[in-house]
């Protein structure tokens, strides 16, 4: 296989698990951002709209992840749910709460990721 194909073969998987891991960082640093900035009510609306966003951004790489290859059900099963569950955490926020919504998110993140992770290696024989 040429090296060019070779890298493209998991060039969603990449962006996917990168996409999941900056959404994971942003989770983990909220509670850290909220204590430092005496100025928070001003951003909290601005911070109502960024797991929609990442949940945006993450739904076509999982698509199109899934599409390049026929994944396994393990795969299948990591990525769909992962998507699922970023967005009840997105959907659900009120009744989870500021900690519960990170935490529930930061689940998705790792199912993400671990998918993506596994898709990658399939696809490139690692």
């Amino acid at each position: 296989m040429s090296e060019e194909k070779q890298g493209n073969l998991g060039f969603w998987d990449r962006v996917g698990i990168g996409l999941s891991g900056v959404c994971a960082v942003h989770c983990l640093l909220v509670p850290v951002v909220v204590s430092l900035i005496p100025l928070w009510p001003a951003f909290e609306e601005l911070h109502g709209y960024t797991h929609l966003i990442f949940f945006l951004a993450i739904t076509p790489t999982v698509i199109l992840s899934l599409q390049r290859r026929h994944a396994t059900n393990q795969v299948t099963w990591f990525l769909i749910s992962g998507v699922l569950v970023i967005f009840l955490a997105w959907f659900f926020n009120e009744y989870l709460g500021e900690y519960g919504e990170a935490g529930v998110t930061l689940i998705g993140s790792m199912l993400l990721i671990r998918g993506h992770w596994l898709n990658y290696r399939s696809k490139t024989g690692n």
